[in-house]
């Protein structure tokens, strides 16, 4: 039988091959030793390259066809080679490669010297050590001697690719974590970890690196025991009474979009849930933030029980395997996953669904979740809908265009607007709602990590990082300008002029420090630089987002109309936003609950400058200049020198996205965004 079988470097090999099982072959993992390396069966082939004996690990196929057909679709789109992008979708523990392991042979030992038995010791506790990582230890002469002598033998093995899935919670009360690092000179990024470790409940170690946050400061804080690792999903106590659900009032319609307050969402979720498995059908739920998806799965639980199957970074490996080809043999379940799951083999697809539209990119090919599940939703023939706190531009103009439905029950609350000074964290008014909360579950919501910004008097303005134009942080305890999105660092002046800088603004650490003067650090409370949709809280406190309006980009007003949304998403009682532009309309509308008059007012702008969704906007740097090569793709574009570089903003028709970014990415760009 020949068959193509792609492989993770992009390349497809054409092999004739004997399938060991009945049934189609396409979606197959086998093992090609000629290579050492894994292979995914991905389509018949009229002629082969070569003949190679292989072995085909599984029973079951890896991906279904529509996996393979939806991973040639959006790479298509997004201009990256699908077989690579296949295997950087693919969880880690189905990709193996054959490696080199140093074994004992059996050999007396009698006579040897110490050093020499002490590498025999450690081969034998081991089971067999990687050749590499043997001679590493304990040096490679003394290594091929004792496997020259006898002593030792090289074996081939095959070994899923290492990757850490640590996945992090607090270990102790957050106040006091907070009281342990409170002394430390560089306190700021710590406290940021724990405020996040504890207003998420489970943080990865891959998303506290997404979000720039440094592995010193993570292994200080496991060190410490302030945090600890989170072995399973095992681990977490789900205990729910069993709730009878009836079906929905009413059915949603094919590709909708559900906007709703945090409670009617789950509720809306629960009953879709149920109905989906009471017509005898399959449903399957992404949730791309990992507290989310924690929270999630208690509410579920109790509905589904061992209906619910969940595949995430949180589960033990053997767990994640275990339910990858057991959702193959379910014609009625509900997954539950994280991105690891994108590309699961879901039999019997009713509907898929994404819970909560944020962190959509992923960090590999910037491709778009959303995308992603829309386009395997088609070739399953499933509904596709978006449970979401608020629409952004891109999901209510395919809603106006007539492309998906939407839904629409947010719930009635009380929103308060203080006028905030420029320096204060807490305005008169609203210390006296939180006082009123005192009992209750607050989140203090603070757009930026770290202590304050650094604002220069000479120059009458707030500092901005040379490298990259974003706000620089003045981080109080080592006095030091910190630029959180590139990583720049410098001393406290200012890079324009090199006058001395005062604080301006403040970021989390500065709320913190100042709820802990006036009120104590309680368990009720939680502090965020972002509103997560993972609960609610009884009072909502944005203290501070009037930076989002300040970034010199055209999507800003839509962030912060996003941001206050989704906070009054979460607020159960009251929302109290502090603010120095409460006139802003996005404010007005807020307070009066008018959703959609931003919409359709930022909508008709975009398309008068053809921004996006009427268009796609690519802004990418690179190390070197490049504008000779651009422009000749004949797009428009803008271009900027920066010490790092230069900086690229594109603005692509949507039907040519595909062919720039491919051109794009041959120059390896050193970031690389999509809106």
């Amino acid at each position: 039988m020949n068959l193509k079988v792609a492989l993770s470097n992009g390349r497809i090999l054409r092999l004739s091959l004997s399938f060991p099982y009945e049934g189609d072959p396409v979606g197959y993992r086998l093992q090609i030793p000629s290579l050492g390396r894994t292979g995914i069966v991905v389509g018949l082939s009229t002629s082969a390259q070569q003949s190679a004996a292989c072995t085909f690990p599984d029973k079951r196929p890896l991906v279904f066809y529509d996996v393979i057909e939806t991973v040639k679709e959006i790479s298509s789109i997004y201009g990256v080679n699908p077989w690579s992008f296949l295997f950087n979708l693919l969880p880690k523990q189905f990709i193996w490669k054959q490696e080199n392991y140093a074994v004992h042979t059996g050999r007396s030992t009698v006579g040897l010297d110490k050093v020499s038995m002490q590498v025999i010791r450690y081969v034998i506790a081991k089971g067999g050590v990687r050749e590499e990582l043997l001679k590493d230890r304990f040096g490679w002469r003394l290594v091929e001697l004792l496997i020259k002598k006898g002593f030792l033998k090289i074996e081939k093995r095959w070994n899923a690719e290492e990757e850490s899935f640590l996945t992090l919670s607090l270990n102790v009360p957050f106040e006091q974590a907070y009281q342990r690092i409170k002394s430390l000179k560089t306190k700021e990024e710590k406290l940021a970890i724990i405020s996040l470790v504890k207003e998420r409940g489970f943080v990865s170690v891959q998303e506290l690196d997404d979000m720039g946050f440094s592995l010193r400061d993570i292994k200080y804080l496991l060190r410490k025991g302030i945090l600890t690792q989170v072995q399973s999903v095992d681990s977490i106590s789900i205990q729910h009474k069993t709730q009878a659900l009836g079906p929905p009032v009413r059915e949603l319609q094919k590709n909708a979009v559900v906007c709703a307050g945090y409670n009617s969402a789950i509720e809306s979720l629960k009953n879709t849930l149920a109905h989906t498995l009471q017509e005898g059908f399959s449903a399957f739920v992404v949730c791309t933030n990992l507290s989310t998806l924690s929270h999630l799965e208690k509410e579920l639980k109790g509905v589904l029980g061992g209906k619910l199957l969940v595949l995430s970074s949180k589960e033990r490996s053997d767990r994640i395997i275990k339910n990858w080809f057991r959702v193959q043999e379910e014609n009625s379940v509900v997954l539950l996953g994280s991105p690891l799951s994108l590309l699961v083999p879901v039999r019997n697809v009713k509907l898929i669904a994404l819970f909560d539209d944020v962190n959509t990119k992923l960090p590999k090919g910037n491709v778009d979740v959303r995308n992603l599940l829309y386009i395997r939703s088609k070739y399953l023939g499933a509904k596709f809908l978006i449970w979401t706190p608020i629409v952004d531009l891109q999901t209510y103009y395919l809603v106006k265009s007539g492309k998906a439905h939407m839904e629409c029950s947010l719930s009635n609350v009380e929103v308060n607007v203080f006028r905030r000074g420029g320096k204060e964290v807490f305005s008169t008014d609203a210390l006296k709602t939180v006082e009123a909360f005192i009992n209750k579950k607050v989140l203090f919501l603070v757009n930026k990590k770290g202590y304050s910004y650094a604002y220069c008097p000479r120059c009458q303005s707030l500092c901005m990082c040379p490298s990259c134009e974003t706000f620089l942080t003045l981080y109080k305890d080592e006095e030091r300008l910190v630029c959180t999105h590139c990583g720049f660092k410098s001393g406290v002046v200012c890079p324009e002029c090199g006058g001395s800088v005062e604080s301006s603004s403040f970021g989390i650490d500065r709320a913190v420090e100042e709820v802990e003067k006036l009120f104590g650090l309680r368990e009720n409370f939680t502090f965020s630089t972002y509103p997560i949709f993972s609960g609610f809280y009884h009072l909502v406190v944005v203290l501070n987002a009037d930076n989002l309006l300040s970034v010199p980009f055209f999507n800003a007003e839509e962030n912060f109309y996003r941001y206050m949304w989704r906070a009054r998403a979460l607020a159960k009682e009251k929302l109290l936003i502090q603010t120095m532009f409460a006139e802003h309309s996005i404010i007005r509308d807020i307070k009066k609950g008018e959703w959609k008059n931003y919409c359709e007012e930022e909508l008709k702008r975009r398309e008068e400058e053809n921004l996006p969704p009427f268009s796609k906007i690519i802004l990418a740097s690179f190390s070197k200049d490049i504008r000779k090569s651009l422009e000749g793709l004949g797009v428009e574009g803008k271009y900027r020198k920066t010490k790092r570089g230069i900086d690229v903003l594109l603005k692509v028709n949507a039907a040519r996205m595909g062919e720039v970014l491919k051109k794009i990415r041959t120059f390896r760009p050193i970031r690389l965004e999509i809106f």
